[in-house]
């Protein structure tokens, strides 16, 4: 079981550079070792969703702006109905809209965490933001 969850997660980390990178920058250029931020929505999003994939990258592109001009930090928006993200959603056991932090390491999956708490902070922007900022920072060395 261990074995297929490593290698379940490694097929997410190889999705995630491969297909999940919306930067100018190729997924080839990509450090080995780095944090990624996924927000996980539907394909029609409610103004709910909305908010909290607008808030999720504002707190990671201003909260860590060098370590994402460098690469080390990263933010995705992935539509996890869309067929093409099918892996990595089941990878990350994703049946409704979630953001998922995830620490990479020598291009793997080595952690991650579902921040389940975005849903009780969206109408308060600044507790939302330092919600994720804090949880990314965890996982940013």
């Amino acid at each position: 079981m261990k074995r297929f969850a490593t290698m379940v997660l490694t097929a997410v980390g190889v999705a995630l550079v491969a297909a999940m990178l919306p930067e100018p920058a190729p997924a080839a250029d990509a450090p080995d070792d780095r944090v990624a931020a996924m927000y996980f929505h539907r394909t029609q999003r409610c103004p709910t969703c909305l908010k909290m994939g607008s808030y999720a990258q504002e707190a990671v592109k201003t909260g860590f702006a060098d370590e994402v001009k460098d690469g080390t930090v990263a933010f995705y928006m992935v539509d996890f109905q869309d067929e093409k993200n099918a892996a990595l959603a089941k990878g990350y056991k994703i049946s409704g809209p979630a953001l998922i932090v995830a620490k990479i390491t020598d291009k793997k999956v080595a952690q991650f965490k579902n921040l389940e708490e975005i849903w009780e902070h969206v109408a308060d922007k600044k507790a939302f933001i330092e919600y994720v900022q804090d949880n990314v920072a965890n996982y940013v060395e």
